[in-house]
């Protein structure tokens, strides 16, 4: 087996591929009560978000990167309303929070899946607007999986390299 001292950034960011999509699944089951399901998967082009909401978290350990996860206004409205109960009418302070706590739910749950890379996760940070940018480590190309749900589409994008 390879270590993950000697994947190429490529590998790296698919390695995390498969842990991201069940905790996705998981989380969303779990919180929200919806199955989301996946729609997509490829290499992102440029560095701008599908959605207009992301959550951000770095993660670090033997491997660096970032991981977004990129809402629509409908869908982080969405989640607000399934795990609080709270109808927002535009994307507010409780959306933010709402989207950021499920956010770290995914990550923690991918985290816990990826032990052998000893990762630590950061506090995500939330950025809104149409066109807003989230850069990756130098020379990565980030995945970005689609995912379609009962409260819409919304995807997670990964970028990482190994220390």
């Amino acid at each position: 087996m390879t270590s993950s001292s000697t994947l190429s950034k490529s590998e790296l960011t698919a390695e995390f591929v498969n842990p991201i999509i069940s905790s996705t699944i998981s989380v969303f089951e779990m919180m929200l009560g919806c199955t989301p399901k996946r729609t997509g998967l490829s290499l992102k082009q440029d560095v701008i978000p599908q959605h207009e909401l992301s959550a951000v978290i770095g993660i670090s350990g033997k491997a660096a990167g970032t991981l977004v996860l990129s809402l629509s206004e409908s869908v982080g409205k969405g989640v607000l309303d399934r795990m609080l109960g709270i109808t927002a009418e535009e994307i507010n302070d409780e959306v933010c929070d709402a989207v950021c706590e499920l956010a770290n739910m995914i990550a923690g749950s991918a985290k816990a899946q990826l032990e052998h890379l000893e990762a630590s996760i950061s506090i995500p940070n939330i950025i809104t607007g149409k066109g807003h940018t989230v850069h990756y480590p130098s020379n990565v190309s980030p995945i970005c999986i689609s995912f379609e749900s009962e409260i819409g589409a919304f995807s997670i994008e990964a970028g990482f390299s190994d220390r």
